[in-house]
Formats: C-alpha cells, sequence, structure tokens
C-alpha cells in the first residue's frame, strides 16, 4: 500500500513538474517556473484528497457540502493547536538544533584547527559565521512565541 501512494505522489509530481503551469494567479509564479510546478503539486494533492473525502462521504450518505463542510470545520477547531505544534518545533526545537550545530562547529573547529593545518583567517572566517548563525537561532529561539491571530489568511475566504 506505501509504495502505491508513493508511486502515485511521484507520478503527480512529474506531471505537475512537466507541465508547471500554477493553478492561481500568484506573485512569482508564472508559466514554465518551477515554484508553478509546486504550485500545481499541491493544487492537485489537495483535489485528490477532497474527491477522496467526498466519496467516502457519498458512500456513507453525506453530501459534497457536508463532507468538506465537516472537513473545514474540523481544521478550524484544530488550527491553533496546530500553530503552536509548528511555532514549538520550528521556533524552539529547529533553532535549538542549528544552535547545537554551531556549538559543535566552533568546538570543532578550535580542537581540529591543529590537525588540518589551517590558517588563522579561515578559522576566524568560519568561527564568524558560527556565530552569527549561532546568535541568529539562539534569539530566534529566545523569543516569545506569537499569539495565535486567526484573522491571518482571512483574505482568501472573501
Amino acid at each position: 500500500m506505501f509504495k502505491f501512494i508513493s508511486d502515485f505522489l511521484s507520478r503527480l509530481w512529474r506531471f505537475a513538474d512537466r507541465w508547471r503551469a500554477p493553478p492561481f494567479a500568484a506573485d512569482g509564479a508564472r508559466v514554465g517556473n518551477r515554484l508553478g510546478g509546486g504550485l500545481l503539486f499541491l493544487f492537485l494533492l489537495l483535489g485528490v484528497i477532497a474527491v477522496i473525502l467526498a466519496a467516502v462521504g457519498a458512500i456513507f450518505g453525506f453530501s459534497v457540502e457536508e463532507t468538506l463542510g465537516g472537513v473545514d470545520a474540523w481544521l478550524g477547531t484544530i488550527a491553533p493547536t496546530a500553530d503552536l505544534i509548528g511555532k514549538i518545533l520550528i521556533q524552539k526545537v529547529l533553532m535549538a538544533v542549528i544552535l547545537l550545530f554551531c556549538i559543535g562547529g566552533v568546538v570543532l573547529l578550535l580542537y581540529a584547527r591543529k590537525a588540518d593545518g589551517r590558517s588563522w583567517s579561515s578559522t576566524v572566517l568560519a568561527l564568524l559565521f558560527c556565530l552569527l548563525v549561532g546568535y541568529c537561532s539562539a534569539v530566534n529561539m529566545l523569543a516569545p512565541l506569537d499569539p495565535y491571530n486567526p484573522s491571518v489568511g482571512s483574505q482568501y475566504l472573501d
């Protein structure tokens, strides 16, 4: 079953990547652009999911409006939780991992410098890069989480 899903997604991606036609007007997405292919892939994938949901709903005696409306209502109820989980995963966990990689890079640069025979200028340049990336990730990690704002994205509801 998993092979069927991966084959289907692979065929869907190849189709979208071949045509590269954005399904709707988006800034920067032109016909033939890689972004257009990615948007077409997402559009086709969500369309297939909607058709499957509508078919399953019809089997159990629900109309398309009831099925997709129920899914929309369910997604609306879990939106604050999904937003919080995404913010924690990206802003806290990912930034902590990047900070640990920067600290590990600094330690490796300082201790392995003698074995590599690098000059001090390349070592200092790499240390400054690690310091810059580490500082940005530390500031982002220590910043408070933004509150959930349900009005973001409301321009698509009109």
